[in-house]
């Protein structure tokens, strides 16, 4: 039998780590919005890689759960964000 308050506590984890990166990115975005130096738009680039296969990981390993395709939702948003810059 599996220890549900166990898997709970991981999949808050995974959802937390995933909320961190997103959240990052979001300020990587906005520092290249206000000041779009090369290095400020590609430090966002990368932050947003890195996110998505976060994303990608979360979804391969917790299944499609809301606050995971929230996250997702975001980081699309910033991408979008980004994109209009260059």
């Amino acid at each position: 039998m599996e220890d549900h308050t166990q898997m709970s506590w991981k999949e808050d984890n995974v959802i937390g780590q995933l909320h961190n990166s997103v959240d990052n990115v979001t300020l990587a975005v906005g520092q290249a919005l206000t000041h779009p130096t090369e290095q400020a738009i590609q430090n966002a680039q990368n932050m947003i890689e890195r996110a998505e296969r976060s994303v990608t990981m979360a979804l391969e390993s917790r299944g499609d759960l809301g606050p995971i395709n929230m996250l997702q939702e975001q980081l699309n948003q910033d991408k979008e964000k980004l994109n209009r810059i260059h």
